[in-house]
This record gives C-alpha cells, sequence and structure tokens, in this order.
C-alpha cells in the first residue's frame, strides 16, 4: 500500500511539471491512473494537433468551445459538439468538479482571439455527466449540458448527428477530429480552429497498445498506430470525433499526443446513445 501511494503522490506532483530535456518540453502523458500506476510513469514529448489543418470558417458547424469564465476574459479549455439549440455533448473528464456558473459555451467561433460577429456565447443551465463516469479510469467519460437559452440554428452553426445505438466502425477508416487544441512544443492552444484525419484502429490493437482493460468497449481508438504524428491534444477534450455528420467519439485521452504505437482513446458515443436522450 505504501509503495501505491508513493507513486500516487509523484504522479499527482508531474502533473503539474513540464521537465525540459534535450531543449524539448516532456509531460504527463493524459492517461488513466491504473495505466500509470501498473506500467510507470513515462515522459513524452509535448509537440502536437498534430498533422492537422486549419478548417474554413462552418466546415464543422457542430463544434463549440467550452470557455471558463474568469476576471479578465473567458478562456478555451475543452471542445463540443452541438446536439439541439439546447444541448452540448462533450466530455465529463472536462466538467468534472466545475459548476454550471463557471462556464460558457461558444458556438459559431472560428479564430478563438477574433470576434467577427458569428459567435454565440450561452449560459450553461447543468452539467450532467453520465453517473458511471470513472474519473481515474476515464471510462464513461461523456457529459450533456444542458444550456440556459437556445443556439440559433443556421448558417455555420449546425447540429450533429447521433450514430444508431451500439453500432461500430471498421479499423481503418478514416474520420476527422477537430478542436483548438496544442499544435507545438509549449502547449500554447491553436487559434483557429483545426482538424485531422486519422484512421479508426481496432480495439484489439488499441488493447495492444494501452493494456486489455484499459481500452473498454464503450471506447473507440483512432490514429497512425505505426508512425504517430496525427491525433487530437490537450485543449481538444470533449470535442467531437466525427465521420460525415455524425459524431461517433468524444475526445478522451491518449499516450501524450501523436505518440507512435499509441492512438488516441475516445469515448464511442453509440454507447451513450440512452443517457444522451435521457438528459
Amino acid at each position: 500500500m505504501a509503495s501505491v501511494v508513493t507513486m500516487k503522490v509523484l504522479i499527482a506532483t508531474l502533473v503539474s511539471l513540464a521537465v525540459a530535456v534535450s531543449g524539448e518540453n516532456y509531460v504527463i502523458p493524459r492517461l488513466p491512473l491504473s495505466f500509470m500506476l501498473r506500467r510507470g510513469v513515462s515522459l513524452v514529448p509535448e509537440s502536437k494537433i498534430v498533422g492537422g489543418d486549419p478548417v474554413n470558417k462552418g466546415d464543422v458547424p457542430w463544434q463549440v468551445s467550452l470557455q471558463r469564465v474568469g476576471s479578465f476574459g473567458n478562456s478555451h479549455f475543452c471542445g463540443g459538439s452541438i446536439l439541439d439549440a439546447d444541448t452540448i455533448l462533450t466530455a465529463a473528464h472536462c466538467t468534472d468538479g466545475e459548476t454550471p456558473s463557471r462556464i460558457v459555451v461558444v458556438a459559431g467561433d472560428h479564430i478563438l482571439s477574433t470576434e467577427d460577429g458569428d459567435e454565440q456565447v450561452i449560459e450553461v443551465a447543468s452539467i450532467n455527466e453520465n453517473p458511471d463516469y470513472n474519473s481515474r479510469t476515464f471510462e464513461n467519460d461523456v457529459c450533456v449540458l444542458k444550456l440556459s437559452s437556445s443556439i440559433n440554428l443556421g448558417g455555420n452553426v449546425q447540429a450533429v448527428n447521433l450514430p444508431a445505438p451500439m453500432s461500430d466502425v471498421d479499423a481503418g477508416v478514416m474520420v476527422s477530429v477537430s478542436g483548438w487544441g496544442t499544435t507545438s512544443s509549449g502547449g500554447s492552444l491553436s487559434d483557429v480552429l483545426r482538424s485531422v484525419d486519422v484512421p479508426v484502429v481496432s480495439d484489439d490493437d488499441c488493447r495492444g497498445a494501452y493494456g486489455a482493460n484499459d481500452v473498454t468497449d464503450s471506447m473507440i481508438c483512432a490514429g497512425d498506430l505505426d508512425n504517430g504524428g496525427v491525433d487530437s491534444c490537450q485543449g481538444d477534450s470533449g470535442g467531437p470525433l466525427y465521420m460525415g455528420s455524425t459524431v461517433i467519439g468524444i475526445v478522451s485521452l491518449g499516450y501524450g499526443c501523436a505518440f507512435a504505437g499509441y492512438p488516441g482513446v475516445y469515448t464511442q458515443v453509440s454507447y451513450f446513445i440512452d443517457f444522451i436522450n435521457s438528459v
């Protein structure tokens, strides 16, 4: 027990640190605690969306920015998807410990630092995390936000479609992920919305990377398993993994970002349709 406690303290300390090694910043990977306790803590390069490109305004009309309300302005911290005029889909790890009054949803945004008149800033009425969300393993990492007023849908602001319940996507199929997450060494957010295309990775291959017990059936993995170089990253959490206009995943976790051998792990939306519709 003492050694486990010691490891937990070590992890908690490392989470807040970036270590300079040979001119590169190294950080704690985005992983369930169970994985790090079992395999140890390995720092990974913090260089990242990685392999993606800026999107044109309106290309991902369901993408929203979750922003914390602050005395000196609001700041982006996670992504989300519009399900309807009053409902946002995001990750439970984004909202864990938050209160509705501390968060706003910004729809219609494209460049975070620039206001072009299309942004809609909406207050959050309620945070509804999946009751089975496990912050230790990231299992059931899904949350539904209800808004205090409705988004005006139309033009560059549209709802995304939900997949059929319990449906799967075959390995190798190309899907897309978008967000304002970090793009380079040092962890700076992207000012412009970006997306990247990634192949779906089979559950077996993903479990081979992370461990049989760390990737559940209700998760879906995507990324370049052999070479890395394409992935979502910090700041993309909660945002959509999508195929066409259907959201199939929610950015959840990964070993670093775009790290060869470790694809991104996403909450598989099709496993949570009943929960989503019940809120």
